[in-house]
């Protein structure tokens, strides 16, 4: 029903036409369909459909220019892509968290349309059909080391040349809550959720920026946004990714005056990954509908091969639109909604602490 919605509703290319032809066309066109629409409807319920359609065409064209200029903005205000200075088979994709998730739907995906894939994880290996792709090669590398991904990357450089393309996948989660966090987990979810982001940006963008051109792609999460019990750390991370793609893309322009550079920042609902399992149950007991994980790739994949910069909400739906509004939205009107969601969290919590 959404999708209907959005693609029909809220399209001016669907309403708009339909307004001019029954206000505003020529009698000899407009005439006979209103004749056709006479024979089903009555006079005012005709009239208020057209009003309808009126209303529609400027919902759709406000939202229509909305999303055009806020892509426009997100690209650094550059209309054309960058697509003519890309040459796939030639080009070197870097992939954190490969191994798994998002990650191997990504390696593969790219690999596909000719790419050599870095696929960086801590896993010993990675999975068989991987292994078996020609243009996938395997780094195990503790991305939270930088030592470690220095190594890596001169290594990688040494070998395949510079990568034109990163994307920052890796990511880790605990369930555990803030009085009960251990020293250990929350050095480990900044050094792999945050830190990383700077070692490998720190190995890799430096050629980016002499050639003038690169993707860096950081996956956060709508978690950026909100910090629901039990998840406080993983958010704060995710918080941080989103900061750090936005200071990354300031200083390109402003540092380095590279505005070819592109930067992409993804914001995924929840999907069904196994760094979500330990939240899995509570998520579908709210209610909530979890993300296939290829929904994800495929939106990062097309977002990479577009060749431009963008923040990507995923779904792309209303309630997530709204979701990443929510610290621009007046305490007293969105703070009911998260002491409402907060009631039913704490029911949970205390069903599963007596059972």
């Amino acid at each position: 029903m959404a999708s209907l919605i959005r693609n029909v509703a809220l399209n001016p290319f669907v309403t708009a036409p339909l307004f001019a032809i029954l206000a505003l066309g020529p009698d000899q066109v407009r005439e006979p369909l209103l004749q056709q629409l006479r024979q089903h409807l009555s006079a005012e319920t005709i009239s208020k459909a057209i009003s309808t359609l009126k209303w529609l065409s400027l919902v759709g064209g406000a939202r229509y220019a909305h999303q055009f200029f806020n892509e426009l903005a997100q690209n650094n205000f550059r209309l054309s892509s960058e697509k003519h200075r890309y040459n796939w088979p030639r080009e070197i994709a870097v992939i954190t968290g490969a191994a798994g998730g998002f990650g191997s739907l990504m390696a593969k995906s790219l690999a596909e349309k000719g790419v050599t894939i870095i696929a960086v994880d801590i896993q010993e290996n990675m999975p068989k059909d991987m292994q078996a792709n020609s243009k996938i090669h395997y780094y195990k590398t503790d991305i939270a080391d930088k030592a470690a991904v220095d190594a890596m990357a001169a290594d990688v450089k040494a070998r395949y040349g510079d990568p034109s393309i990163l994307i920052n996948n890796a990511g880790v989660a605990f369930n555990h809550h803030i009085t009960n966090a251990t020293e250990s987990s929350v050095k480990t979810i900044f050094g792999v959720n945050v830190m990383s982001h700077y070692f490998t940006c720190q190995a890799f963008m430096p050629a980016m920026l002499a050639n003038k051109k690169g993707h860096i792609v950081t996956v956060a999460s709508m978690a950026s946004f909100v910090s629901p019990p039990s998840m406080v750390s993983y958010c704060n991370t995710k918080a941080a990714a989103l900061s750090f793609h936005d200071g990354l893309r300031s200083e390109a322009r402003v540092l380095h005056d590279c505005p070819e550079l592109l930067f992409t920042v993804v914001h995924p609902n929840f999907a069904s990954t196994g760094m979500l399992a330990p939240y899995e149950d509570r998520l579908k007991k709210a209610g909530l509908a979890l993300m296939k994980p290829h929904e994800v790739s495929d939106a990062i994949v097309k977002q990479v091969l577009s060749c431009r910069g963008r923040q990507l909400l995923l779904p792309d739906n209303v309630g997530n639109t709204l979701g990443s509004l929510f610290r621009a939205v007046p305490s007293w009107l969105c703070q009911p909604f998260l002491m409402l969601a907060e009631k039913g969290m704490k029911a949970d919590v205390q069903q599963a602490s007596s059972s």
